[in-house]
């Protein structure tokens, strides 16, 4: 009886120890497959081309107004494989090219040369470059060039808004001008891009010059702009852009300058309002007439004191046919130098 507990025990003993053992064996084996996918994978990380910039972001400080700035980027291919450069683009006011070949082997280098203008520019900017390449972990690597663009010369103020004028009234503005480190700073020549702006200077003192800018015999309605043009005698700004704006109106102005009814379905209807400003006490419109014959107007509101106007509804009916509208309405009133307005209309009606 006791033999037979004996080699129950040695059966027992033995059975933990295989299982033990086998358990190990596993444990040995899941570590050296995870090992070697671990290395499998580091092998294969190595095998795509890398780019790598040592500086992508470049900051050139302070700068004039009107100076150019070029630099060039170093870059490396830290891949396996061939870096192929596909595009360079730049955000606005910069340029960029690749001086080498655009195909790098493993363990070569690159160059790109980039210029920035200044000439558009004030206070502090930032634009960016994006090199497109087959590299898969940053297949477009953003770089920079930054800095602050400071002017020779003051414009106070730096563009010259004159509103609405009514047409044939003279309007005056003043333009101040100063060298920042000329002290025989000179205006040598000044030029309008309109002939109804004129310019002269009116005083000079300390080196500042002050411009009266007229507005006279604006005899055309509607929105207009330009540009007042100095040549100085500055090294950093030879020549100066002021731009000017506003708008010339007659008795009446409409709002908007067009209808605009985009794309309508065919069997719909839709309306768009006019707005009409009248500009002079006694003015009144007198009668409408609108084309193509599926277009009606109405005038929905009329008001004569304090802000005189009125409000028209122009109706596109769902009796229009497909294709695109090319409409007018015309406005009939009692101004001598507006005696008929004429708005367009547009659109175009698709099938249902």
């Amino acid at each position: 009886m006791g033999k037979q507990y004996s080699t129950i025990f040695l059966i027992f003993i033995l059975t933990i120890w295989q299982s033990f053992v086998s358990k190990e064996l596993l444990v040995e084996a899941e570590a050296s497959s995870s090992s070697n996918d671990k290395n499998t994978q580091i092998n294969n990380s190595d095998q795509y081309p890398i780019i790598f910039f040592e500086n992508p972001d470049f900051n050139f400080g302070k700068i004039f107004k009107g100076q150019k700035i070029e630099h060039i980027y170093e870059f490396e291919n830290r891949g396996k494989d061939t870096l192929n450069i596909g595009k360079v683009k730049t955000s606005c006011g910069c340029t960029a090219a690749i001086l080498t070949n655009n195909t790098i082997p493993p363990g070569n280098t690159g160059e790109i040369r980039a210029t920035f203008n200044s000439r558009s520019y004030t206070g502090n900017v930032t634009k960016s470059i994006s090199v497109i390449s087959n590299d898969p972990e940053r297949p477009s690597y953003k770089l920079t060039i930054s800095g602050e663009i400071v002017e020779d010369i003051s414009i106070k103020p730096k563009n010259i808004d004159f509103g609405s004028v009514y047409m044939g009234k003279i309007i005056n503005k003043t333009v101040t001008i100063k060298s920042q480190t000329k002290s025989n700073f000179k205006i040598e020549k000044i030029t309008t891009s309109k002939q109804f702006i004129n310019t002269s200077i009116e005083e000079k003192n300390n080196g500042e010059y002050v411009i009266k800018v007229e507005l006279k015999d604006n005899l055309e309605i509607g929105r207009f702009s330009g540009g007042i043009y100095l040549e100085t005698n500055s090294l950093m700004q030879p020549k100066v852009n002021i731009p000017f704006f506003g708008e010339i109106v007659g008795d009446i102005t409409t709002y908007p300058k067009k209808i605009y009814y985009g794309f309508i379905t065919k069997g719909k209807e839709l309306s768009q309002k006019l707005y009409v400003k009248i500009n002079k006490g006694n003015i009144k419109i007198l009668n409408t007439t609108v084309s193509p014959d599926y277009v009606s107007t109405k005038i929905i509101e009329k008001r004569e004191i304090n802000n005189p106007h009125y409000l028209i509804e122009v109706k596109l009916h769902k009796e229009a046919t497909t294709g695109k509208i090319n409409g007018i309405l015309e406005l009939y009133t009692n101004s001598k130098i507006q005696p008929v307005t004429r708005i367009p209309i547009i659109g175009e009606i698709e099938k249902g």
